[in-house]
């Protein structure tokens, strides 16, 4: 039996959803071969709280808990938190300072794909298309002309190191920017303003599990708000998903290869979710962003794709703690 430890929870906007995340990874995980112990992290609070409802604090030392005199290590750790620390590259950093084996993506990764302006970058040098985009610091004056002439109206403001949109907003007019970034910088001190492509939007599913990187399906996202936001993303209104994705086969097999590429470059591990929109404009997809923590709620994508495929969810969580054990990240 192998000791897994599930974190839970975070330091950002997206901690409500994480405990989502973390209570279906749990609920699903195999009794028969793990013992799953649920660690809530809150700021330096990193604790477990046993059957009985004591709380036990977890040792920062070596990432070990001690519950009825007994001293715990992990085996892996499963990560389930959405955005800080779980998403960029933090608790990523630690896990390999103190030996412990995780799920998903290394140290680099997360860091890089955590930021969507940088990680927009980087995709674009492998020659997969991406949206115009611009980057301001929150002590960066707007430059109002530059923003018209590189993004024009309507376009995206974007913190960039948050998910599940939040810090987000669509902006049609330049009345409406200020307050955009005011948003934005709530979430972060640094932000991106991306050109509006018109289209349709797609996810692939993408994972290392089962050997070479393969996409578990392409999924149409059809959101009845102005963008797949946060209330779409994790309610069971305001969008419609559609998997597999109603596209010609060359339009699929176009964005499984791109996806494919980015996973490989990017070196992903585990399952990420990688988003496109293809522009009704020219007919090319463009990259949107890397999300190297998809959710894994009872309404998230990833398991939809996962049941699409007849996979039981089960053995793909097996296979992901077994996958940490096995592979050394960087």
């Amino acid at each position: 039996m192998y000791n897994v430890a599930v974190i839970a929870g975070g330091d950002s906007g997206e901690y409500e959803i994480s405990l989502k995340t973390a209570d279906n990874i749990f609920n699903q995980l195999d009794k028969s071969l793990f013992n799953p112990y649920l660690i809530h992290f809150r700021g330096a609070d990193w604790h477990y709280t046993d059957e009985n409802g004591n709380v036990c604090q977890v040792d920062k030392n070596d990432f070990s808990i001690t519950v009825h005199g007994e001293k715990i290590k992990f085996d892996a750790a499963f990560i389930a938190i959405h955005g800080t620390p779980g998403e960029n590259g933090r608790l990523q950093a630690y896990f390999e300072l103190v030996g412990q084996p995780y799920t998903g993506c290394g140290v680099f990764c997360s860091a890089l794909t955590f930021n969507k302006y940088y990680c927009n970058l980087a995709v674009a040098g492998f020659g997969v298309p991406i949206s115009p985009s611009l980057h301001f610091y929150n002590s960066d004056p707007i430059d109002y002309e530059q923003i018209e002439s590189v993004c024009g109206y309507p376009c995206f403001v974007k913190a960039c190191t948050s998910g599940s949109s939040v810090g987000v907003t669509k902006v049609h007019n330049r009345s409406e920017v200020d307050q955009a970034f005011a948003e934005a910088f709530k979430y972060d001190n640094q932000l991106m303003v991306e050109k509006f492509v018109r289209g349709r939007e797609f996810t692939c599913g993408v994972t290392s599990v089962y050997g070479a990187p393969r996409v578990l399906a392409v999924t149409e996202v059809v959101a009845s708000n102005e963008f797949y936001d946060y209330n779409a993303k994790y309610t069971a209104v305001g969008h419609k998903l559609i998997t597999p994705a109603d596209l010609p086969a060359e339009m699929t097999q176009k964005l499984s290869d791109y996806a494919v590429q980015i996973f490989h470059n990017l070196d992903c591990h585990g399952v990420v979710r990688i988003d496109f929109i293809v522009s009704e404009d020219d007919g090319v997809p463009y990259f949107l962003e890397v999300n190297t923590i998809p959710g894994q709620t009872a309404l998230s994508i990833v398991p939809g794709q996962v049941e699409y495929n007849k996979l039981d969810i089960k053995e793909f969580y097996t296979k992901m703690v077994m996958e940490a054990l096995t592979f050394k990240k960087g």
